[in-house]
């Protein structure tokens, strides 16, 4: 019943909701909708969704038609809604309340008898609708069961600041750093490479940099790396090897017992060589996409 409940979701809600993206809303910083396709958007969002029900599975029990269903709007709005500006995600939550109501605006009534290849339900609950407050503002509770504000996972404890700390380490807590964190280590956890994008001077890199810090190191080996105009492929892959054991011949890989997070800050310095190509970031994508690089 949980992939017929599935398949309906993506097939009801998805194609609408891809369309008015690239329709209505705009990208931030011109990232998202004119640089990702449909199919990575869609591919975001099952990735976003298996790491948020395969790694709670055992603890679902009888909620688990209740966190199917609300873990999907989630990875929904953090996936396909995730990268539009601020104007534009108002008009998306406006437009997915609207869809998931039963009532889709103006040429978009196709939704309204099933879409694609899925047929709207009642929901078993679903986003709250407060003055002023949009699908971003909240995060699925599975303990509860319900929908809270990202305000509201903000302990007290998390607000006090070390008498030691340096200005430049302090760190404020808010609604970015909450979903943010929130959001990378979801996906770190899992093993999932995670992209973060965002203006310049926002603090991207000290959302990231704290996290990867406050990771225990028993069961994590952080790697740094700047990107530069004149990184070169096998200055990166020198980097990341030589904090590498080697397990047997050919296959090099952390101690024993603990997982290698790489942070690599400013990844789009590198200049293109005479194709295009970014050296440096291709070699990501072949860790990435194959599991290993060739050695040198």
């Amino acid at each position: 019943p949980h992939a017929d409940k599935l398949r309906s979701l993506f097939g009801w809600i998805v194609p609408p909701c891809l369309r008015f993206i690239a329709k209505e809303c705009r990208a931030m910083l011109n990232v998202g909708i004119t640089a990702t396709d449909e199919i990575t958007r869609v591919r975001a969002l099952m990735t976003m969704f298996d790491t948020l029900v395969i790694a709670r599975l055992a603890d679902a029990g009888d909620m688990l038609p209740l966190w199917v269903e609300n873990f999907f709007v989630f990875a929904l709005v953090w996936s396909v809604g995730g990268l539009v500006d601020g104007a534009s995600r108002v008009k998306f939550d406006a437009f997915l309340r609207a869809l998931a109501s039963g009532s889709p605006p103006r040429g978009y009534e196709a939704a309204e008898v099933g879409g694609c290849f899925g047929e709207p339900a009642p929901w078993l609950g679903f986003v709250p609708a407060a003055d002023g407050s949009t699908v971003y503002d909240y995060v699925f509770d599975e303990r509860a069961g319900r929908w809270t504000l990202w305000l509201d996972t903000i302990h007290e404890s998390d607000l006090s600041i070390p008498a030691e700390a340096q200005f430049s380490s302090i760190l404020v807590p808010t609604l970015d750093t909450a979903r943010y964190t929130y959001l990378v280590d979801t996906l770190v956890s899992s093993s999932k490479p995670v992209l973060f994008v965002g203006p310049t001077g926002t603090g991207k890199s000290a959302y990231v940099q704290k996290y990867v810090l406050s990771l225990a190191t028993d069961k994590w080996l952080s790697i740094f790396i700047n990107f530069s105009a004149r990184t070169s492929a096998n200055q990166a892959q020198d980097i990341i090897d030589a904090r590498m054991d080697k397990r047997r011949r050919g296959v090099f890989g952390p101690p024993l017992g603990r997982k290698a997070v790489v942070f690599v800050d400013d990844l789009n310095m590198p200049q293109l060589e005479e194709y295009g190509a970014q050296p440096p970031i291709e070699l990501l994508r072949q860790w990435m996409d194959h599991g290993g690089w060739y050695d040198l």
